[in-house]
């Protein structure tokens, strides 16, 4: 019979999967239909930091291939000791590095102005902004995904 940790745990991937895909596509067209990135420099009068949109890059289809492969492992019923403990991990690592990307969106987005305005009301900004909270939001799932691995890990020894 099927837990209720394992149909939360499917639940909560699902949605993490979702959401996911949502970061990505604001991520990748968020800047009027162009790319609009993590920011990821200190100085706002620079531009973005590549260092940054790399490992925002990773995180992103990273953690959104991976999801997709614990919930096919899910669906192929295999061998839930080594399924929740490379889970449990997995999760751990996520929650850092969502928070990590979000941050960096946070700081970038929070201080951006667009060329030629003082405006701090731009359409750019509010899409990064979004994104970057969207991605600490993710984070947090995956830290809630780590507690529901870990009872049910604990449940299985």
């Amino acid at each position: 019979m099927v837990s209720v940790e394992t149909i939360g745990s499917v639940f909560l991937k699902v949605f993490k999967l979702v959401l996911n895909i949502v970061i990505l596509i604001l991520y990748r067209t968020g800047y009027a239909g162009d790319f609009l990135g993590v920011g990821g420099t200190w100085n706002l009068n620079e531009e973005k930091s590549p260092d940054a949109e790399i490992v925002a890059s990773g995180v992103i289809v990273g953690f959104m291939i991976y999801t997709s492969v614990q919930l096919i492992t899910y669906a192929f019923g295999t061998t839930a000791h080594k399924r929740e403990l490379s889970d449990t991990i997995m999760n751990v690592v996520g929650t850092f590095m969502w928070v990590a990307v979000g941050g960096t969106a946070l700081h970038y987005w929070h201080g951006y102005m667009p060329d030629h305005d003082f405006l701090h009301v731009a359409t750019e900004r509010q899409v990064g902004l979004a994104m970057g909270a969207l991605m600490i939001i993710s984070g947090a799932l995956y830290l809630v995904d780590t507690v529901l691995a870990f009872v049910h890990f604990a449940k299985e020894n």
